[in-house]
């Protein structure tokens, strides 16, 4: 998980120090979306085969930072599963902060060690830039966990004429200590963490919409904006609350009392989605790398739709066996899992494609703002070699005409008193002579 986030640090750094809107950070965003949301769908209880999820949980774990790796479930088997659960509420309530605090002890560290180093010496403006980018693409990643995990909270169940808790049935729902910590973790966490962050990301982006060529504004934040059009710049926040209701219809569904219902639901926010983004269009379609993106993140719902739609056929297929042959659920699955699999190596195939290109591209920039620089370089060492010239020109003719030498008073071959005989005074001299001699 490390590693993996510090890759992708890495690689968003490069990515948004290009002076363009590149198109491989889109499509690297598209691909994280996607992943999210599929990941997302294994909240609908659905009656998914093995095989979709062991898919949807890889694809968890690729997308979200490691959501497996976040989750201390082994280590706390000695504990009640109720006070478990509610242990690791209290922390992803407060791993906003937490990744904050690693974010900057990480780039500090980063400081400290490069400062005796002059390989991998960074500016000092930089180190600030690539702290928020930092924070930015973490609560980018885990903003699905965080999501997941603030509406556990709410999953009920009816038992007869009181909701227990999901994640323990012995738990009564909006009781007790459940319903302290529903006040003091979820409330907050939902207010300031579910709503709060897409909001805080569009507040930034339209407060500073004329300096998003700004450099150290683009490190900071062109994850939430690069690729989109003009005028569409705040787009990412309809991506996440898309997210937000897929965990809302997958948590609540308990509440509803009817799978077919959360499903039903699902499909609607899909094709509601389908809707927004082609009437929307926030990519530019007019430009072919942007038609790109926009075909990417089409194809991307258009397979989530499909997804749920397979879903659905499953929990048919449970709970009217008759209806469903087995072999036509072995079908399906094989489906879901092949398409979703060939959409992400074929979107991974486009990334690298693009990421060399526009590493090419900035290579190409590079080289020709070299050649420019050596080329003013050049010129200005010639127009210094002519000024020089020029002062040292002016300064011999200065010389030629007011030379000076030093001869006797009266002309005489004994040296005795000496004057300053200018050269002028030399011509009026001879001058002289010439009119005694004419006399």
């Amino acid at each position: 998980m490390v590693l993996g986030s510090a890759v992708l640090i890495y690689m968003t750094i490069k990515d948004e120090e290009a002076g363009e809107k590149e198109t491989s950070d889109a499509v690297k965003k598209i691909i994280l979306n996607f992943l999210q949301m599929l990941s997302l769908a294994a909240g609908l209880p659905l009656q998914w085969t093995p095989e979709i999820e062991a898919m949807f949980q890889t694809m968890a774990t690729m997308s979200s930072a490691g959501t497996t790796l976040l989750v201390p479930d082994c280590e706390l088997t000695h504990l009640a599963t109720i006070d478990a659960f509610y242990y690791k509420q209290i922390f992803f309530t407060f791993l906003v902060p937490i990744i904050v605090v690693v974010c900057l002890l990480a780039w500090a560290l980063i400081f400290c060690t490069c400062a005796r180093c002059k390989k991998c010496r960074i500016a000092k403006r930089n180190y600030k830039n690539y702290t928020i980018l930092s924070i930015v693409l973490m609560l980018f990643l885990f903003y699905p966990m965080l999501v997941k995990f603030c509406f556990s909270m709410l999953k009920c169940v009816l038992v007869g004429e009181k909701r227990y808790l999901m994640a323990d049935l012995e738990e009564v729902c909006f009781e007790g200590r459940h319903l302290e910590h529903l006040w003091l973790l979820t409330i907050p966490q939902l207010v300031l963490v579910v709503m709060g962050l897409p909001f805080l990301s569009v507040m930034i982006i339209l407060r500073n919409n004329h300096h998003f060529e700004r450099y150290d504004f683009r490190i900071r934040y062109g994850l939430l904006y690069l690729g989109y059009r003009e005028n569409r710049e705040w787009w990412e926040v309809v991506v996440a609350f898309r997210k937000v209701l897929i965990v809302l219809i997958g948590s609540l569904g308990t509440v509803m009392g009817a799978v077919d219902l959360q499903a039903f639901l699902a499909l609607f926010l899909i094709f509601l989605a389908l809707l927004l983004h082609l009437t929307g269009k926030p990519f530019d379609t007019t430009k072919p790398k942007m038609l790109l993106l926009h075909q990417l993140e089409l194809g991307a719902l258009s397979l989530c739709w499909a997804t749920f739609w397979g879903g659905m056929l499953f929990y048919l297929g449970h709970e009217q066996p008759e209806i469903i042959a087995p072999w036509v659920r072995i079908v399906m699955s094989v489906l879901i899992v092949l398409v979703n699999t060939l959409f992400l190596i074929f979107a991974c195939y486009e990334f690298v494609k693009e990421f060399i290109n526009d590493y090419k591209h900035k290579a190409e920039v590079r080289r020709k703002t070299l050649l420019s620089m050596n080329l003013q370089e050049v010129n200005l060492n010639s127009m210094k070699s002519l000024v020089r010239r020029h002062q040292q020109q002016q300064y011999a003719n200065r010389g030629k005409k007011n030379r000076s030498a030093i001869v006797p008073i009266n002309g005489g071959g004994v040296v005795g008193e000496l004057q300053w005989d200018t050269e002028e005074a030399r011509s009026e001299k001879e001058k002289a002579k010439v009119r005694s001699w004419d006399q």
